[in-house]
């Protein structure tokens, strides 16, 4: 859907009078908020990046006008635009520690689902990369360490 959009705006979003900056506002604003919805409640696995990662650069180089007949590479695109790395990624992370430290504050059903446990017997093989998982990932940390920051700061922010 965000490809769609896009492609449907691609005369604007292309269009060399307009000022890249302000090329780049207009998608964050129109194409990236189609893509990023619901992206807190994403499990995030290797192919998944990758795929964030090439939708990314595919929208900047049809904002520069760069065609991939060029075969320039990624960092080359970005140092052309003015950034020193992709920022999508980047972005949908913070969504999901800042969800996560939302539900992990408040006593909800999605407080009680997430950190419940299924009884039973797990399926055979590799183990599946889970949400928490993707936030131990990103936080270097523990959850348990994490959830005790998150209510530490829910607290500070309460007593003020």
């Amino acid at each position: 859907m965000a490809k769609n959009t896009f492609s449907r705006m691609s005369k604007l979003l292309t269009k060399c009078r307009i000022s890249f900056a302000a090329r780049s506002r207009l998608t964050k604003c129109y194409v990236w908020s189609i893509f990023l919805y619901a992206c807190e409640t994403w499990t995030l696995n290797a192919s998944l990046e990758r795929n964030i990662e090439a939708l990314e650069m595919w929208l900047y180089r049809g904002m520069a006008r760069i065609s991939w007949k060029e075969k320039k590479k990624n960092k080359e695109v970005l140092e052309e635009i003015g950034l020193k790395h992709a920022e999508l990624l980047k972005s949908i992370k913070t969504r999901q520690l800042e969800y996560y430290g939302h539900t992990r504050r408040h006593q909800s059903l999605q407080k009680s689902i997430m950190e419940g446990k299924i009884n039973g017997k797990r399926q055979r093989g590799r183990k599946r990369k889970s949400w928490l998982g993707n936030i131990e990932e990103t936080t270097t940390r523990r959850i348990n360490e994490y959830c005790e920051v998150a209510l530490n700061l829910w607290q500070e922010t309460e007593q003020r």
